[in-house]
């Protein structure tokens, strides 16, 4: 399966600001038919905890930019938008769609980032989510997850080869977000792609280095600090090889 990562430096609170740099970033990069494209973490507005800019509307544009998206370069998108809830709040979410528009993912984030106060701002999601695509069982985190990880290991128990963690990593702590992406995939013998924002917003810089590991914990890329988009290929085989080669996941404590 192909993966493509897409580091944007996001427009604050503009959403076609967004939209269109996306368009941008892709519009000259071979990406074949069938990846899995991801966005960062809130890819439209940025990390705000202003829910009146954040606030998706009774119809999202940004979840139909992303089925256009989809459905245009024939790829599943997974990216970070913020969603209503049912009881009128809102959530930090990572949803993905296939080429014909199917929802094939809903998950919300569950460590909301209380130093900024999003746990005042945005309802936490609790469980992992597994999806599949071309024949890959895919768990999607954001962000500050990455720093638990006893929410990844549920995941790798229920099948989970691919972990994808979506995010605006600040550049203050980027040699944290490297190494526990690395941990992540060692740990859990899965893959593991990592895509962050670059540039900054009113509060934070960021230096982006979206990057992906093997199952041993192996780079595959690393970005710099730069806009720009990762295309990588992987087999899900090798995982489920090294899984069974050395059968760590089955001692885990239950």
């Amino acid at each position: 399966m192909h993966l493509a990562a897409v580091q944007s430096n996001i427009c604050w609170e503009d959403r076609a600001g967004s939209h269109a740099r996306v368009r941008r970033l892709l519009e000259h990069v071979a990406v074949p038919r069938e990846t899995l494209v991801v966005l960062p973490e809130m890819f439209d507005t940025g990390f705000s905890m202003n829910t009146a800019a954040t606030d998706p509307g009774e119809r999202p544009v940004s979840e139909s930019f992303c089925r256009e998206l989809a459905a245009e370069r024939h790829v599943a998108v997974l990216a970070g938008i913020v969603a209503r809830t049912g009881d009128g709040r809102f959530a930090n979410e990572a949803v993905a769609f296939s080429p014909d528009g199917v929802e094939l993912v809903r998950y919300r984030k569950a460590q909301p980032f209380t130093a900024s106060g999003e746990h005042l701002h945005y309802a936490a999601g609790v469980g992992h989510t597994i999806f599949q695509w071309q024949g890959v069982r895919i768990a999607p985190f954001i962000c500050y997850d990455l720093r638990f990880p006893e929410l990844f290991r549920p995941a790798a128990r229920a099948g989970a080869e691919l972990l994808v963690v979506i995010a605006n990593w600040p550049e203050a702590r980027s040699e944290h977000w490297v190494r526990l992406l690395q941990a992540r995939a060692i740990e859990n013998q899965a893959f593991v792609l990592g895509v962050n924002r670059c540039g900054s917003d009113p509060i934070f810089r960021y230096d982006g280095r979206s990057s992906l590991f093997d199952p041993l914990g192996h780079e595959i890329f690393q970005a710099d600090s730069r806009e720009q988009v990762l295309v990588a290929e992987i087999n899900p085989a090798d995982a489920r090889a090294w899984r069974e080669q050395f059968p760590a996941l089955r001692d885990m404590k239950r």
